[in-house]
């Protein structure tokens, strides 16, 4: 029993050795991005009709470093600009299927392939899953929504806001999800026999039905779903299928699914859902063909791994961030009105909505207890224009009570 422990444990610190410095250079450039270029920039760009919004929403949904549950308020915001259901859903599908902090994640566990496939996935679904949507519904005309100009903050300003999104935001929103992995996949290159997953995991047409029958309503972030791939590819599992799960994973859960089946109509869920299951196994399948006799291992591609100290000072940083800032920012004392929001599962919800209502005349204080799903309200404000703000932003609240 106590090897059994010893070898869970050694396999789960060498997964935090081989993700933290990667995954720190990734929140740095994440957190970056959204200082220097943002969501109005990108809300800016998207709104109207026709193809070149696809395109755009395309490319800009790939670098942004947001999750499947968190561009859902970003989706809600540029419809509601103008932007079309064809942009809309290129940007739902391009933007939580991969991001610059999961891609140097991608490439510490696993390589160069795998690192270039998730990327060309995500731009080829959002752009074949925006292109099926405008041919399909024909819509009308959507004149995009200009905002007012918005002051420039100095650069200096930005650097701390990119600091404050990459190390305090991020660490609190894919903490758990990041935890979870690591901890499966060290379960996994412990506990189960390599001879007893060939058998199963290096059969393409039980793989691939496996893999995407758990990918699917399954709510899997881009970086919490590496370790765990990496973790059955030692076991034998068809590449393909690991690209299968790293795809449609992100790009598709329970709540994402609600949202596009209520906001966008049954027609738009049913080819989304398609078109992800389609790419994954596409793509997969000419994973297969290129990878066909590589073996793949914890230390990721030849060269890529940092100087042990390097490692060990990056892995105490990055459990230090994940744990301080999960166990801050909780709310507290009471509130003159409290809302239930169900499908508000990460920081970057909690923004949005803090955003949204703060901005609500005669609103004194907005607290959120994420874990709990709860927002809490005090001022003179009417309850229904609350609830209208979350539905606005993206949100089901499902009930209500003053406090």
């Amino acid at each position: 029993m106590i090897d059994l422990v010893m070898g869970v444990g050694l396999e789960i610190w060498r997964l935090f050795l081989i993700v933290s410095p990667w995954l720190l250079l990734g929140l740095l450039i994440a957190g970056l991005i959204h200082a220097f270029i943002g969501e109005e920039f990108v809300r800016y760009h998207l709104g109207g009709s026709g193809l070149i919004p696809v395109l755009k929403a395309t490319l800009f949904g790939i670098p942004l470093p947001v999750c499947s549950c968190g561009v859902i308020p970003i989706a809600a915001g540029i419809r509601k600009d103008g932007a079309s259901k064809a942009a809309t859903m290129a940007f739902m599908t391009s933007t939580p299927t991969t991001g610059v902090d999961s891609i140097f994640v991608t490439y510490a566990f696993l390589g160069m392939a795998f690192t270039i496939a998730r990327p060309l996935a995500a731009l080829f679904a959002g752009i074949l899953i925006g292109l099926l949507i405008h041919f399909t519904l024909r819509e009308e005309f959507r004149p995009a929504v200009t905002h007012g100009a918005h002051a420039e903050l100095p650069v200096l300003q930005k650097l701390r806001e990119g600091l404050s999104y990459g190390f305090r935001v991020l660490p609190q929103d894919i903490g758990k999800t990041l935890l979870v992995g690591i901890l499966v996949g060290g379960v996994i290159a412990a506990l189960i026999p390599k001879d007893i997953a060939q058998g199963y995991l290096s059969i393409p047409y039980i793989a691939y039905p496996l893999m995407l029958a758990i990918s699917v309503p399954l709510y899997v972030c881009a970086i919490g779903s590496v370790p765990i791939v990496a973790a059955l590819l030692m076991k034998g599992l068809v590449p393909g299928a690991a690209l299968a799960f790293l795809i449609a994973g992100p790009a598709t859960n329970t709540i994402t699914l609600a949202f596009v089946g209520k906001k966008m109509g049954r027609k738009v869920l049913i080819l989304y859902l398609s078109a992800i299951i389609l790419i994954a196994i596409g793509f997969g399948l000419g994973l297969d063909l290129l990878t066909r006799g590589i073996s793949f291992e914890w230390s990721g591609p030849a060269g890529s791994r940092p100087p042990y100290l390097l490692q060990l000072i990056a892995t105490f940083l990055l459990l230090f961030l994940i744990i301080f800032n999960l166990r801050s920012g909780q709310a507290g004392g009471e509130m003159r009105y409290s809302f239930y929001v169900p499908d508000m599962t990460c920081k970057h919800c909690k923004m949005t909505i803090e955003q949204a209502l703060r901005g609500l005349p005669g609103v004194e204080k907005v607290e959120i207890i994420l874990d709990k799903k709860i927002v809490g309200i005090s001022g003179e404000v009417d309850p229904k224009t609350i609830r209208r703000e979350i539905e606005a932003v993206g949100y089901t609240v499902r009930n209500e009570a003053e406090q």
